[in-house]
């Protein structure tokens, strides 16, 4: 709730002990942002309360049950995702501090430490708050190949690999590819969690779990691995209802989430197109190609998706030879952007062999540039996910 022009956090407290209400509201007492909302003595007693005011942390006190309330607190963060929970208790052994984790709980604190402690653990809610402000910079640009081969994950891994340099926050990419797992095959990793694991998660998705589940390839540069290319492969479907809440969590530690998503069912396509601030459909110019990217780019728009933000992108370019001519491409698939990354097939086989991308291995060549160049552009182009309107990016 507001104050003036000072923002007032509402603190709801779930505990049936009085000592440990009274040194709750001492504490909060002792800050100027943290206020008491209200004491619940059960935690379903919550639902109320969540769903009729603005809280935006609860404390829960777990004794003398801990496995019973942890239980029951599972449930709520599925319906409320987004609030910000600490847990309170006599002691925590690590079998028990694990059974909160598994809760959707990431913070924890003993009570012999609330005094001290608890408006410290508190900040954190207020640090998240402006992390979140902050998101509304972040964008996430979805990638689609119009075949098997016109080399989308090359564009994938090079593009996030340039924006990394262009960033003052860390970038994230994500192989949606459930059959081959090309990113991790390109770059030569073996990820134990991978995004399949994120999605199938039953409880609380935020930032600490896609951190923790990602593979660190570079500094700035994490990957969430297809579920063809974890240690332990699943074989279950990607479950894509619990995508907006994972891009979500995203936009709150990363400037770039890119994703690589070849071979999706149109209806899952339209969904993570309308949840992205940029679309790219790479295709060469070849007859098959040219017809499948004029497609989707009809059905993306047909479904609502605005041409605005969808930017065609011609790779594998030469300068003779294109069994379509540039312009007819262009014209053919319908959008006002359009871009290319040139044909030099030796330097990115050598990228591949070397398991690094271009920047890595062909740092002065013309397809290096190219990238550098896409990168530059994504990056100038009016990017709000706050809901402004994207600028129609200038072909070159």
């Amino acid at each position: 709730m507001k104050s003036g022009m000072e923002t007032r956090y509402d603190i709801l407290l779930v505990t049936k002990e009085a000592a440990t209400a009274d040194k709750i509201k001492s504490a909060l007492d002792g800050s100027d942002l943290l206020m008491m909302a209200g004491t619940c003595n059960e935690v379903s007693e919550l639902r109320s309360y969540l769903s009729n005011k603005k809280i935006q942390a609860v404390v829960v006190d777990i004794d003398p049950d801990p496995s019973r309330v942890l239980y029951e607190l599972a449930t709520i963060l599925v319906a409320h995702p987004k609030i910000y929970v600490v847990v309170v208790c006599s002691h925590f052994t690590k079998e028990l501090a694990l059974q909160a984790m598994q809760a959707g709980v990431r913070h924890f604190l003993e009570k012999h430490t609330i005094a001290s402690g608890l408006t410290q653990e508190l900040q954190q809610l207020i640090q998240g708050s402006a992390e979140k402000e902050a998101g509304l910079g972040s964008a996430v640009i979805s990638i689609f190949s119009a075949s098997g081969g016109c080399g989308a994950t090359t564009v994938a891994i090079n593009l996030t690999n340039e924006l990394r340099f262009l960033s003052s926050k860390p970038v994230l990419l994500i192989d949606l590819d459930d059959y081959y797992g090309a990113v991790s095959n390109y770059l030569g990793i073996k990820s134990e969690y991978g995004i399949a694991d994120v999605l199938d998660r039953k409880g609380l998705i935020d930032k600490h779990l896609i951190q923790s589940s990602a593979f660190t390839y570079k500094d700035n540069y994490q990957i969430l691995p297809s579920p063809a290319s974890v240690k332990i492969p699943k074989n279950t479907p990607l479950q894509f209802g619990n995508l907006p809440r994972v891009l979500e969590a995203c936009r709150e530690v990363y400037r770039y989430t890119i994703i690589d998503a070849p071979r999706m069912p149109e209806a899952e396509a339209v969904k993570l197109a309308k949840l992205s601030d940029i679309v790219l459909v790479v295709f060469q110019l070849i007859v098959r190609d040219v017809d499948f990217a004029r497609s989707l780019v009809l059905s993306l728009n047909k479904s609502g998706v605005s041409s605005d933000k969808i930017i065609s992108l011609v790779n594998r370019l030469t300068k003779r030879g294109q069994s379509i001519r540039l312009e007819d491409g262009k014209k053919a698939v319908g959008l006002k952007s359009c871009l290319t990354i040139r044909s030099d097939w030796r330097k990115v086989m050598k990228s591949v062999t070397k398991a690094q991308p271009l920047a890595n291995v062909a740092k002065k060549t013309g397809i290096h540039k190219d990238f550098q160049k896409l990168a530059a552009k994504l990056c100038s182009y009016g990017i709000n996910s706050g809901g402004t309107k994207l600028k129609v990016m200038k072909n070159d």
